[in-house]
């Protein structure tokens, strides 16, 4: 039963800056990360995006799809990625024939959750410089030794909700003080 599920999980391997889907897109598939990280974007009524969250090795995304609803974020690739593309009706046979990968499934999605709420908390509060300093380490903790991925001044400046210009002066104050090295 197990192995026909699988038979309709898409393995792609994504190069960066690939977009997995839109915001507002319908679809009915979930994706898992088996390697790299995506970007979740929120696009806003002006134009302008915001980073709301970063997806890493064994996180969910895509999880409206569970309910019919379209999507709340463009998901692009922020470094090279594998990713699990699963279809709605493969998670609901889990669900009724294979319990407990189903509960495997839904403790990871709580994961994510938790790290959303991380991401909001962290990331979103205190000065420019502390922000920054929270997103690095997250970032380093993420890669269990792996180089970070390549951020953007822009990226750096969505996620922790200041201008370019003072993620750019950040940075370089932190590179000044042999904090960060290149």
């Amino acid at each position: 039963q197990l192995e026909d599920a699988l038979l309709k999980i898409d393995n792609k391997r994504c190069e960066a800056d690939s977009r997995l889907f839109a915001q507002d897109g319908r679809d009915d598939h979930v994706y898992t990360i088996r390697a790299g990280c995506v970007k979740m974007v929120h696009r806003l009524d002006d134009g302008s995006g915001r980073i709301v969250r970063l997806h890493y090795r064994g996180d969910a995304i895509g999880l409206e799809a569970l309910l019919g609803q379209p999507y709340r974020h463009t998901a692009v690739v922020l470094q090279k990625a594998d990713v699990c593309r699963i279809p709605v009706s493969v998670i609901r046979t889990l669900e009724d024939r294979n319990p407990d990968l189903y509960q495997q499934l839904m403790q990871r999605w709580q994961t994510s959750l938790d790290e959303a709420e991380s991401f909001i908390t962290d990331l979103n509060t205190g000065t420019a410089e502390t922000r920054l300093a929270r997103l690095l380490l997250k970032l380093d903790n993420h890669n269990c030794g792996k180089p970070v991925p390549d951020l953007l001044r822009e990226d750096i400046a969505s996620i922790i909700g200041v201008t370019t210009e003072t993620a750019s002066r950040q940075m370089a104050d932190f590179h000044r003080r042999k904090l960060v090295c290149n």
